[in-house]
């Protein structure tokens, strides 16, 4: 595979690390009484940590090149379970950062249909039942939640809305979404813009590895990168940007993709 700059990007560790995202997404198990009692009782911090490894595990898919009907088999019987994850806590602990990454799942690989059930249950910035999301990262990521809902259902004045809450709210640097910069050409329709922001958070992304490591050797020709270094999907992927980019494409809208970060098969799901 080649990124942006034609090397021939080669990754170490990419079958290890989908065999951890795989094992963290518990795919195929049920809610038994266990689980049932936790989501009661303690809220969907489990649900977290198992949207966390989907979407680790999506993005291992694209980048194995793996056909699109087994992705989305797997992750709508995902999404599936975690919707019905939701129904069984009426708590607010976790809620909101459980919904983003759930919500990111549907978006890489679910059907429409889906995408619009899981779009309906996510929080938004108001909260959920009576219960209103504290500014020390709940806000932001209900925020975030909230955006997305109402731009995948149709109301792009709401997603605008809740947008204006997002670059407000405290981030918790536990995980990173879209920078600002990518997102208003995004809700505005300004899709030569949003092309050219693409370009440059992926150069970014690039410019960080090589900083951390993750690139391990790099010549004119071939890039090497070890993909031990992006265990921490939700911090380290740009996992926000991929929602982005794939709302718009699944809206008929050219975007840009990148051999490692975005890769090419994303599309064709």
């Amino acid at each position: 595979m080649n990124n942006a700059d034609g090397k021939v990007v080669k990754i170490r560790n990419l079958p290890s690390n989908s065999r951890v995202w795989q094992i963290m997404a518990q795919f195929g198990k049920p809610i038994d009484d266990v689980t049932r009692n936790y989501l009661e009782e303690e809220g969907l911090g489990d649900g977290r940590t198992r949207a966390v490894g989907c979407m680790g595990w999506i993005w291992s898919q694209w980048l194995e090149g793996a056909p699109a009907i087994r992705i989305r088999e797997t992750v709508e019987t995902f999404v599936a379970r975690g919707i019905e994850m939701q129904r069984y806590s009426s708590k607010f602990y976790e809620r909101p950062v459980h919904d983003l990454y759930l919500l990111h799942c549907a978006i890489f690989a679910s059907s429409d249909s889906q995408l619009n059930d899981v779009a309906e249950g996510v929080v938004d910035a108001s909260g959920f039942k009576n219960y209103t999301p504290h500014n020390d990262g709940e806000l932001y990521a209900s925020a975030w939640c909230g955006m997305l809902k109402y731009w995948i259902l149709g109301k792009r004045e709401k997603a605008i809305e809740q947008s204006e809450v997002i670059w407000k709210a405290y981030r918790d640097t536990s995980y990173r979404a879209a920078t600002k910069q990518l997102v208003q050409p995004w809700l505005k329709d300004d899709w030569k813009l949003f092309l050219k922001r693409q370009t440059e958070d992926f150069q970014k992304l690039w410019d960080r590895a090589r900083k951390d490591k993750t690139v391990l050797s790099e010549n004119d020709f071939e890039i090497e990168v070890d993909m031990r270094k992006m265990s921490s999907v939700q911090q380290l992927w740009c996992w926000g940007h991929s929602g982005l980019a794939l709302l718009a494409h699944r809206n008929g809208i050219e975007v840009r993709t990148d051999s490692f970060w975005f890769p090419s098969p994303a599309l064709s799901m």
